[in-house]
């Protein structure tokens, strides 16, 4: 009888199908979610990893960033980073060891540093139970270095060596429980150079006036972080989270120009001296500072050295607001004290207290007053300096034609006040006026623009409004200039047409003075040329930025002649440099109240004046002289300035360009 062949089943086309589907669907579900952890580790990454690193237990320890550098503009470094050492003592897995391992650890630790043993001891065996012990900071790169060096020993092989050098190892593979943080400290190379200008930072990489301020989060980084944890032979094991280091600035001021301005200014303030001697260097064609400097700078690297207050106050001013200062941090405490009790005070003062109180200062008041910067946070009364503006609102506006001619008595009766000009100047033409500055013609001037087309034009100048500079503390000057309904009041036009009876600051002076003799163009005022990031790449060009138009060139030619004329036969005379067409105006401006006779002197100066490349504008606020009112103090100042700045920047004489 014959066996049964058994049947091979097999798959129907039905089932066949099926299946397919079934692979079909495995496969996409695995497609998709291989995209899904792609897109979770692309862009949550950095995020999930914290996640699970901080779900593991251990240790950790904070990785700082460097905070980025400040270059001028030829790449010389004004501001840097020194790194700074804590050393860390882990007291319990220096006792976990062998006895002979805690004893080769301090004295180790005695003959690198000269730490007490006693004090060591104490320090580790009070702290038996803690990892981590912050036992010295802001140690230096020398100071560790040597011990890092000897710590490094214990990778090395006792093969072949001679006994002392073998008992080096064994004594560094001995020492545990020691390690050591960095972090970066804040250094400015040249001390108190371009003080006003970079500011500097305080606990934490925080940016304090200047540069550091206002390029504060371009110049921070993000810390890192290191989680650690201890394995079964007591080694330390890491996961790291590398630090971002903060980008760099490069700023428009050339180091030598700065040089140059703060030694002159030094010197007359040696000599000479005033309440504030301010100088200001730009590029008249892109609104980049080359350099500004102010009397009494002080060192960045001790930017709240009491020492440096005794420039500004006498000893016993500085102890009175040392007291008060402490008398008003303890009243501070007490009302948070009993803000925190829910207590209310029943103090009362009265209201000469207030006043008397508003008089006094802290100490924090005093270093302010050292920091700021005055050439973009005081305000003055321009003075004579403001005629050239005065003059272009009428050529501008078409209610002078340049061919005008005034005649000054030496005062004009306005209303009932008799308002005085410098001289008696007789028969005087238009570009006269400006050269040797004549009050009269510049009322007349004034008058017959009409209080409209003055106030406009002094608008669109940027008087009473921000420049936009990239520095901080810019004064607020909105209410310090007059509007149209003001100057219905014919004395308050009068004395505006010669920069009298408003505020302004110097950069907005020197700002809107840019516009009058590039042609036109108001640039807004720069301190900063590019941002570049750690590895040296730029991230940002910061060029030059056209705000608006003010003048045509027609009109900022013929400013720029009457400039000239002032510095070749009128008020300036004193500015002229060999070889060098220059214009400029003086300023003297009587200060308030008027009877007291202190003067704010003043030039503003220019080269070449066919195309500007430089401005040097220079104010002495009372200068220490019986006869204040001398712009020839300023003017001599600028001098002394543009003839060496001309040669850094490789501006030539006249006579060479002809050639």
């Amino acid at each position: 009888m014959a066996k049964k062949v058994k049947k091979i089943k097999r798959l129907t086309d039905q089932m066949r199908g099926k299946l397919i589907l079934v692979f079909i669907g495995i496969i996409c579900l695995f497609f998709i979610l291989a995209v899904r952890l792609t897109y979770w580790t692309v862009n949550k990454g950095s995020e999930f990893e914290t996640k699970v690193l901080g779900q593991q237990k251990h240790d950790s320890s904070v990785i700082p960033f460097e905070r980025g550098k400040i270059y001028d503009r030829n790449g010389n470094i004004l501001a840097t980073n020194e790194k700074i050492y804590t050393l860390v003592l882990e007291p319990k897995n220096i006792l976990l060891r062998k006895k002979k391992y805690e004893a080769t650890t301090i004295n180790a630790l005695h003959e690198y540093f000269g730490f007490s043993k006693k004090n060591l001891k104490k320090v580790i065996e009070g702290n038996k139970d803690s990892y981590y012990v912050v036992y010295k900071k802001n140690m230096t790169y020398d100071e560790v270095a040597k011990f890092q060096k000897f710590l490094d020993m214990a990778d090395d092989s006792t093969k072949g060596v001679s006994d002392a050098k073998k008992e080096k190892i064994e004594s560094a593979r001995q020492v545990k429980g020691i390690s050591f943080e960095e972090d970066y400290k804040r250094i400015y190379p040249y001390n108190s150079l371009a003080c006003r200008i970079l500011g500097f930072t305080s606990s934490g990489n925080v940016g304090n006036w200047g540069i550091e301020q206002s390029y504060n989060e371009q110049l921070n980084g993000v810390n890192g972080r290191a989680y650690y944890y201890f394995n079964e032979e007591l080694d330390q094991e890491q996961t790291v989270k590398e630090a971002k280091n903060g980008n760099s600035v490069v700023s428009t001021i050339d180091m030598q120009i700065q040089k140059i301005i703060e030694e002159k200014l030094n010197d007359f303030d040696s000599k000479i001296g005033s309440k504030v001697t301010n100088i200001l260097v730009m590029d008249p064609q892109n609104g980049e500072i080359l350099g500004m400097a102010s009397s009494n700078p002080y060192d960045l690297n001790e930017p709240m050295d009491e020492k440096k207050l005794l420039s500004l106050y006498s000893q016993s001013e500085i102890d009175e607001m040392k007291a008060y200062t402490q008398e008003k941090e303890a009243e501070e405490a007490e009302e948070a004290s009993e803000e925190e009790s829910g207590e209310e005070s029943s103090e009362e003062t009265t209201e000469q207290e207030d006043k008397d109180t508003e008089k006094k200062k802290t100490i924090y008041d005093a270093f302010y007053e050292l920091w700021r910067n005055a050439i973009i946070s005081d305000t003055n009364e321009p003075g004579s300096t403001y005629k050239p503006f005065t003059v272009a609102t009428g050529l501008e506006s078409g209610a002078l034609t340049g061919n005008e001619s005034y005649f000054c008595t030496g005062s004009l009766m306005v209303g009932k006040r008799n308002i005085g000009c410098s001289h008696v100047h007789g028969n005087i033409t238009l570009k006269d006026a400006v050269a040797k500055s004549c009050n009269v013609a510049m009322m007349n001037i004034a008058f017959n623009e009409g209080a409209e087309t003055f106030y406009n034009y002094q608008n669109l100048f940027g008087f009473g409004r921000s420049t936009g500079i990239d520095l901080p503390g810019e004064a607020e000057t909105k209410n310090l200039v007059y509007n149209a309904s003001n100057y219905s009041n014919s004395v308050t036009l009068a004395t505006n047409a010669f920069g009298q009876n408003f505020n302004c600051t110097m950069m907005q002076m020197a700002a809107g003075f840019c516009s009058l003799i590039n042609g036109g163009n108001y640039y807004r005022p720069h301190i900063v040329k590019q941002i570049q990031n750690d590895g040296g790449d730029v991230v940002k060009d910061v060029g030059k930025e056209v705000l608006r138009k003010t003048v045509s060139e027609e009109t900022s030619a013929s400013i720029r002649s009457y400039m000239q004329e002032t510095v070749e036969n009128g008020t300036g005379t004193k500015a002229q440099i060999e070889g060098y067409t220059i214009g400029g105006k003086t300023g003297t401006a009587e200060k308030i109240p008027r009877n007291k006779k202190d003067y704010y002197v003043s030039f503003i100066g220019f080269t070449p004046v066919e195309k500007p490349e430089l401005l040097v504008y220079v104010t002495i606020d009372e200068p220490n002289v019986s006869f204040q009112a001398n712009a020839g103090l300023a003017v001599e100042l600028e001098k002394s300035c543009m003839e060496e700045i001309v040669n850094v920047l490789g501006i030539k004489p006249a006579a060479s360009t002809k050639e």
